[in-house]
């Protein structure tokens, strides 16, 4: 009923083969990879083989797949078509009808007139739309088809109306059975459709759902086909014999009349139960989708078909003995509600969870101020009003009545909804999805589990569970087995997931691109399209949905998780991110813990630590003679002397908050790096690395310092970048003020790196003097971002105290204003040699930038006009309010030029 993915043709291939259905062997092919092509000839020649001959394989393949494409031989496929056509034709010619006598026929039967119409309707309304929306789904078209015999017999007892006088309704029986000459050919065709209906709705039940395993049930659906069609043939036969030769009398006739309604009914009964039979082994959506079906066909034909088999027990026709009480009129009302649930169950694209319509229906209520504000009024606006209208009575009798009791109780429970509408969101939510109600307790108890396990496989069962209970979806962990993590393969411990290439595009997208991936074939934010063929066909294999890096110890993944759909097949909220990756961080720190205690050199890279000189930080390795003559005896230091076998470190350039920089010559193409290390073992400080390496990588700008690669040993992470031997600004400034108008073009240099990196979507977060480095040729460069985090969730403080705004320093979150601000610092600085803030402890020199009021003196006083007025610019900005400083990096080197310009 859904359709298939257009990507898996081969699987729809072995399907139609295996269920002896006809292929449309060019049509697959067109949509085919060169891989699947080449299945596909190999399908096709076995097809071949086991259809009896290339003659008739050959004539098939062209065959296009209408309703009748699931009968057999040509002579089913013929005789279907015809049956079809005359069906068509019969309901066209009722519908011309029809009006002409209504009337009449109205006034002379009532109720029953009522019924047959509205049966008829619904027949031909199901058909035109079943047929229409099915032109390229057989599975519809053959519902479609269906439900057209199903119009055709609705006119039968309304023949004598056509024919000249109107009979009244007890009569009916004795008008149909001495029908006059050319009604009688009528009453043939008109018969002639009906008893075919089954056949149409067996063909359905042998395609829908649509599984990839042939079973019994498959087998008993495509011997009904013939057997109902032989059946629609042997009523007809029937019928038009004893009605030509009147072998029985009116009565017995009726009663094969009545035999001819039920038998047909009775067989699409029996085949909807092996459609909902079927179902069983189907995927959960699909299996929800038959439930729906069968629900709606079970209203819709159901208490009919009932009826009809009773009436075969009973004598008279059924028309005569059809009344409207009350328990027919609600059964049906109750058909219509059956037709629109067919009609969804078949047509939709997806059919949702019950759990998720609920509460999607709750959550629109509890979630829109508006609705709930007007339902809470309602029953204070009806007592505002009872009380009103009965003003002769008092205020205690109007309360008493129950009437007044029940909507001041209404009152009172829906301001009490309004209230603590939160919190019943939280409690329905967890009603609702037990399988994620808390996803910090499910981390908690997994975290504690992962600290201690001391197998594989207890790490991936656990992480199996936490991400089922989590968010709601199958998960596999996927880990390098080699614990250097150079295996050519991730692969899960404990079941038969099909490993993922270690060389593979998604691996290095997840490296590269530092973040999960939707891989889905049917997710619009997908990146399948962009997979080979070899690793799409494994996301079809493993039903991925999402797949999440676990890192390692460093910078490198070490396994992923394939997160499946959720329980309600709907795929991977954005809201479960965060959780899945704390997961699979959790699962990395586990398998490096448990790697180390079964092999303490596990990880560990055999070259030794590098020596380092106290004095003048020069690096060497051991065995190696000493490189300068300071005296003192060398010590360990952080890095080996060759990192990754081609960076060889030669000197300690200092160290920082985030760690030691080296310089080190980069042995395969002969030039100068930095190489900064983490100063602890820390995850937080291990994860920190990761984004830096990521905006330096993505931002492509002369001013801003390039990165060459992310490193590790024992376990330590290195980020190798450029290395910038003019030294920092802060080394600069030791020496005193910065020329005025050099100042100024640097920092409108800095200012234009700034722009590049915000329009990357990040923000530096710590712009001061140190982080600040020259080109051999004296070019300004940003470095370290340790700090740098993506806008949309850059937190509010971090950075170095003097260069902080005042609204990151009152907690607010940080914009691009945030990191003009420091840079306006640095240039007060830069010229007059002062911060701008300095003096006293760290709280004076918070309470100076909060208040914006420079040093204690003011702007201290330069050696010319040209830095007085730039020292002057800075701090008028630096004392003006937010609105009416530059908002962007852009704006700022803007009006540096004017500066300039202007001097």
């Amino acid at each position: 009923m859904s359709k298939n993915d257009s990507r898996d043709v081969v699987g729809e291939a072995v399907d139609a083969v295996t269920l002896n259905r006809e292929v449309e062997w060019e049509r697959c092919a067109r949509h085919a990879s060169p891989a699947e092509r080449r299945a596909l000839k190999a399908l096709r020649s076995l097809a071949r083989i086991f259809a009896g001959g290339h003659a008739a394989e050959d004539s098939s393949a062209h065959t296009p797949a209408t309703s009748t494409g699931s009968f057999g031989g040509r002579f089913m496929r013929n005789a279907a078509r015809a049956i079809l056509t005359l069906a068509a034709v019969e309901v066209a010619a009722t519908l011309l009808l029809l009006p002409w006598k209504w009337d009449a026929y109205h006034r002379e039967h009532g109720d029953v007139a009522v019924f047959m119409l509205t049966l008829f309707l619904g027949h031909g309304a199901s058909a035109c739309l079943l047929l229409l929306a099915g032109r390229r789904d057989p599975r519809t078209s053959l519902l479609g088809a269906y439900f057209l015999l199903k119009a055709t017999p609705g006119p039968l007892h309304m023949l004598p109306a056509f024919w000249g006088g109107m009979p009244p309704a007890h009569m009916l029986q004795d008008a149909l059975w001495e029908l006059p000459a050319p009604s009688t050919l009528f009453l043939y065709l008109y018969g002639y459709p009906y008893g075919f209906a089954p056949a149409f709705l067996w063909a359905f039940a042998r395609e829908c759902p649509r599984l990839h395993r042939r079973t019994g049930l498959d087998d008993l659906a495509r011997r009904m086909v013939p057997v109902c069609m032989a059946l629609g043939f042997v009523l007809w036969g029937v019928l038009v014999a004893l009605h030509s030769t009147r072998a029985v009398t009116a009565s017995g006739f009726i009663t094969v009349l009545d035999v001819l309604n039920a038998t047909p009914n009775a067989l699409s009964l029996a085949a909807v139960v092996v459609v909902a039979r079927r179902a069983h082994t189907a995927s959960p959506a699909e299996r929800r989708r038959v439930a729906l079906f069968s629900i709606g066909f079970l209203l819709w034909m159901g208490w009919v078909t009932a009826y009809d088999v009773a009436e075969v027990f009973t004598p008279g026709f059924w028309g005569a003995n059809y009344r409207s009480t009350p328990a027919m009129t609600l059964l049906q009302l109750v058909r219509f509600p059956g037709m629109v649930l067919l009609w969804y169950a078949v047509l939709a694209v997806r059919v949702p969870h019950p759990r998720e319509v609920l509460r999607s229906g709750y959550r629109r209520l509890l979630t829109r101020p508006p609705l709930l504000a007007a339902m809470a009024a309602a029953p204070a606006v009806a007592l505002g009003w009872l009380l009103v209208s009965r003003p002769e009575r008092e205020v205690g009798a109007v309360l008493s009545d129950p009437l007044a009791q029940s909507l001041l109780a209404a009152a009172g429970i829906m301001l009490l909804l309004v209230a603590g509408r939160e919190r019943l969101l939280l409690r329905l939510d967890a009603w609702i999805y037990p399988e994620a109600a808390d996803q910090r307790q499910t981390l908690a108890a997994a975290a504690m589990v992962l600290a201690k396990a001391e197998r594989l496989t207890t790490i991936a069962r656990t992480v199996t569970r936490a991400v089922k209970r989590g968010c709601g979806s199958p998960c596999t962990l996927l880990l390098s087995t080699d614990a250097k993590g150079a295996a050519e393969a991730f692969r899960t411990p404990d079941s038969g997931t099909p490993p993922l290439p270690r060389m593979s595009a998604i691996v290095h997208m997840l490296e590269s691109g530092g973040g999960w991936l939707r891989v889905h074939p049917s997710d619009p934010q997908s990146v399948f399209d962009l997979l080979p063929a070899e690793e799409a066909a494994w996301v079809r294999e493993t039903a991925a949905d999402a797949i999440v890096p676990v890192p390692g110890p460093g910078a490198e993944v070490v396994g992923c998780l394939v997160v499946g759909r959720r329980f309600d097949d709907r795929i991977v909220r954005p809201a479960d991110v965060p959780f899945l990756a704390v997961v699979a961080s959790a699962a990395g720190q586990a398998v490096a813990r448990l790697r180390l205690l079964r092999d303490p050199g596990a990880g560990v890279s055999d070259a030794p630590p590098a020596l380092e000189c106290p004095v003048c930080r020069y690096v060497t390795g051991a065995g190696e003679p000493p490189g300068c003559d300071c005296g003192p005896a060398y010590v360990e230091a952080e890095a080996p002397r060759l990192l990754a076998g081609k960076f060889r470190l030669a000197r300690r350039l200092g160290a920082g908050g985030m760690g030691a920089v080296y310089l080190a010559r980069d042995v395969d193409l002969q030039r100068d790096v930095a190489v900064k290390t983490l100063a602890a073992m820390s995850v937080p400080r291990l994860l920190a690395l990761k984004p830096e390496a990521w905006v330096m990588a993505r931002v492509a700008h002369p001013g801003v310092a390039e990165i060459h690669g992310v490193e590790s040993w024992r376990g330590r992470p290195f980020l190798v970048v450029e290395f910038l031997p003019g030294g920092t600004l802060a080394d600069r400034l030791r020496q005193g003020p910065v020329p005025a108008r050099q100042a100024v073009a640097l920092v409108a240099a800095l200012a234009e790196a700034l722009a590049a990196l915000h329009r990357a979507g990040y923000l530096h977060g710590d712009v001061k003097p140190s982080n600040i480095g020259f080109t051999a040729e004296g070019l300004p460069k940003l470095l370290d971002f340790g700090l740098a985090r993506q806008t949309l969730d850059a937190p509010a403080g971090g950075g170095t105290l003097h260069y902080l705004s005042p609204e990151v320093l009152g907690g607010r979150p940080a914009a691009e204003a945030d990191d003009v601000w420091p840079l306006c610092v640095v240039l007060y600085e830069a010229v007059s040699g002062e911060r701008p803030f300095d003096g006293g402890s760290a709280e004076e020199v918070a309470d100076r930038i909060l208040r914006q009021r420079l040093g204690r003196n003011g702007p201290p006083a330069t050696d010319s006009a040209t830095a007085s007025a730039v020292v002057a610019f800075a701090a008028s900005i630096l004392t003006a309010t937010r609105p009416a400083r530059p908002a962007t990096a852009r704006a700022f080197a803007d009006a540096l030029r004017g500066l300039i310009g202007n001097k």
